[in-house]
């Protein structure tokens, strides 16, 4: 009984052992695009500074919406309150997600009561959202 025991280990073992170490890589190779928090909460962009880190719905005026290619990574920054540097909260669409969208965001958003929803962060002391989905932001 003990030799067939060993007989299995001898195949088994080597095949826990492969599996476990491709686990392993592909969990260090494969790196998912984190979700969308669900908003915790509802707020003005006013308010937003007081809920850095936590989901939220961000809601306000867009001031300004400006698509900049020149700069590292082609950021299009929603401005919601006043215009840069001035902003209330900010919302940021990276170039690489410009193409989930139709039309421009600039185009879309540009004068608009919106609603952006997503983990609140802090950029250079301005509260931001970055937005990574069509479905994070709701027009009014």
């Amino acid at each position: 009984m003990i030799t067939s025991l060993r007989n299995k280990l001898k195949y088994i073992l080597p095949a826990v052992i492969t599996v476990m170490v491709l686990g392993l890589i592909v969990s260090r190779i494969y790196q998912p695009e984190p979700g969308i928090p669900e908003p915790e909460i509802s707020i003005t962009s006013e308010e937003a500074a007081d809920y850095i880190g936590r989901p939220a719905e961000v809601c306000g005026t867009v001031a300004i919406a400006r698509f900049l290619p020149q700069i590292g990574g082609q950021p299009t920054f929603i401005n919601f309150g006043q215009p840069d540097p001035n902003q209330d909260f900010t919302a940021v669409i990276w170039g690489k997600n410009r193409s989930k969208w139709d039309s421009p965001p600039e185009d879309l958003f540009s004068n608009h009561e919106i609603c952006v929803s997503g983990r609140i962060e802090s950029h250079e002391e301005t509260p931001q959202i970055e937005v990574i989905d069509p479905k994070q932001i709701i027009i009014k």
